[in-house]
């Protein structure tokens, strides 16, 4: 062994000790990559044992400098996502559906899980030739209240080229535009989150799950996440009322002020009727408490007319059932597309490397 190499394995070795999650991003990473700790044994050739991986991932033991190399070969993975050096994330505070923080344990499995979800996934855009560079059309404005968001959807739906009619798929369109998604499991009431790669690279998640989502919730979430990456909001604005700000540009994202005061008929409504919110959740893929919420905003119904809205219809049919449904799929497909453009690159005609 030279003299370099001896030291890039003592630095290796120093760093890894140094980290306390290491424990927590085998884990992760090791799940991500579908493996069960006897797979991910028998990719390292067995020389790592599946005793041992049980051990690192109970913080029982720290693995030694080749150990770390086997393994993060195994994982396809570089050494430097196990001490948090390969990928820089900008995770913001996760909450729950009731607005609570939580535990640091899920915090940190969820930052581990990007860590690696996005390292694989930038590394593959690279071998595949399909890098993209993310523009904000909206960086240069600064969002303060509600009418700045309204503003803001407008103009990105402008400068997106999406009219002011529905946008039939959400997520495509944000996966077109340069923004990596993922669909994952998230802890508790997490509906979705977005976060920033190395300062350049902007990640979403969204859980997809039938039981956390009808597909009008998934689009709302989706358009929430794109406003907290596009918006231009002060420090100063923080906790509820920068989740407001999000909320506000998801649904006039989704469903610009001016075309639904247009499919509404008028500025100013005496009462709304079922039928027609249902056919507006069917064309726009908008939930009827979203739509409800907006025509109140924009001042279109009256207060009382809203308290009933949501004290009579919406409280007591919480999912909306028999209530329509928004029949475009939402699905995510550029990481499949990458992948399999990567398996068939070819060299005169051969293919070089497929899995």
């Amino acid at each position: 062994m030279t003299h370099t190499e001896f030291i890039h394995k003592f630095v290796n070795k120093y760093i890894i000790m140094k980290s306390s999650h290491f424990n927590i991003r085998l884990q992760a990473a090791r799940q991500m990559a579908g493996l069960s700790m006897k797979q991910l044994s028998e990719k390292t050739l067995c020389t790592v044992t599946k005793q041992s991986i049980s051990k690192y991932e109970k913080g029982l033991m720290m693995p030694k400098a080749e150990t770390l190399d086997a393994l993060s070969a195994a994982l396809n993975i570089s050494n430097g996502y196990f001490s948090g050096e390969s990928i820089r994330l900008n995770t913001p505070m996760l909450r729950n559906a009731l607005g609570e923080a939580l535990p640091e344990d899920e915090v940190e499995m969820v930052e581990a899980q990007l860590a690696f979800w996005a390292e694989q996934y930038i590394a593959a855009e690279k071998i595949a030739g399909m890098e993209r560079q993310f523009d904000n059309p909206l960086k240069s404005l600064s969002i303060t209240d509600a009418s700045d968001a309204s503003d803001a959807a407008d103009l990105l739906r402008q400068a997106w080229h999406c009219g002011d009619g529905p946008i039939p798929s959400v997520l495509r369109l944000m996966e077109r535009k340069g923004i990596k998604m993922l669909n994952e499991r998230l802890p508790g009431g997490v509906l979705g989150l977005s976060t920033w790669a190395n300062d350049s690279y902007p990640l979403v998640v969204v859980d997809m799950a039938n039981e956390k989502h009808t597909v009008e919730r998934l689009r709302f979430t989706a358009s929430h996440e794109l406003g907290h990456l596009v918006l231009n909001i002060p420090d100063t604005v923080q906790g509820k009322d920068r989740e407001k700000l999000c909320d506000k540009f998801a649904g006039c994202f989704l469903l610009p002020k001016s075309t639904l005061m247009e499919e509404m008929g008028s500025t100013s409504r005496q009462s709304v009727a079922l039928d027609e919110l249902i056919d507006l959740r069917e064309a726009y893929g908008v939930s009827i408490a979203a739509l409800v919420h907006e025509l109140w905003d924009f001042r279109i119904i009256s207060r009382e007319q809203y308290d009933w809205w949501f004290n009579e219809r919406i409280k007591k049919n919480s999912k909306e059932t028999g209530w329509g449904e928004y029949l475009f799929p939402e699905t995510i497909g550029r990481e499949k597309r990458i992948v399999s453009r990567i398996n068939n690159i070819t060299v005169e005609g051969k293919v070089v490397w497929q899995t």
